[in-house]
């Protein structure tokens, strides 16, 4: 049996989706571990499989599933659909970069960095109206995922469309010290449920 399918539940199959398995080795996730994770956060999506990963470190993540199934795993399927009843609740960020600026590895990092940071000042600094959301990006591995932007036009288009929406949002632009104009807009930082996100980030590519 290929290590993608594992019989369980009196026969019934998992295939793991390749398209997640894939995104999830970009992220420098072991194949076991993806294909560990996507079971047990219900084959959904590769950012809560990210963030179960996350919340699990201190397990053979490593391990073939069908190990895992073959001698019985302590968790049952109730226990499983219990723990991730929050599907729908859970949360990430993500980090657009202005690709049109051809800015170097360090300059995008250090963006990125300022992004972030902007982003969870910005929601700490508004509690009442953010802090179910961020309690519950803590509590899910604090998931962030950087994405390609085409260009500043493109990266206010995005920063429009969470803000209708009411994703909070922050945008970084840069003193001019180097490498980009001063003014010049680096990167977008939103945060917000998954599949919320995803209407706004969804078709971007990972950087």
């Amino acid at each position: 049996m290929n290590e993608d399918e594992s019989g369980a539940g009196g026969g019934s199959v998992f295939v793991a989706r390749e398209d997640l398995v894939q995104a999830l080795v970009t992220l420098g996730v072991t194949r076991n571990a993806a294909l560990r994770a996507l079971y047990y956060t219900g084959n959904y999506n590769a950012d809560l499989a990210a963030a179960w990963i996350f919340e699990n470190q201190d397990k053979n993540l490593d391990a073939p599933l069908t190990e895992t199934l073959e001698l019985g795993d302590s968790s049952s399927d109730d226990d499983v659909v219990e723990e991730f009843l929050g599907i729908s609740a859970a949360c990430k960020m993500v980090l657009v970069v202005n690709m049109e600026l051809g800015m170097g590895a360090g300059k995008t990092a250090g963006q990125v960095a300022h992004a972030a940071v902007g982003l969870y000042r910005l929601m700490m600094e508004k509690q009442q109206q953010y802090g179910e959301m961020l309690m519950t990006w803590e509590q899910m591995g604090e998931v962030k995922i950087v994405l390609k932007g085409q260009s500043a036009s493109h990266l206010t288009e995005l920063a429009t469309k969470a803000s209708n929406l009411g994703l909070p949002f922050f945008t970084v632009h840069d003193a001019g010290k180097t490498q980009v104009a001063s003014g010049s807009l680096t990167v977008l930082g939103i945060m917000g449920n998954i599949d919320v996100v995803n209407t706004v980030t969804g078709e971007l590519a990972l950087l």
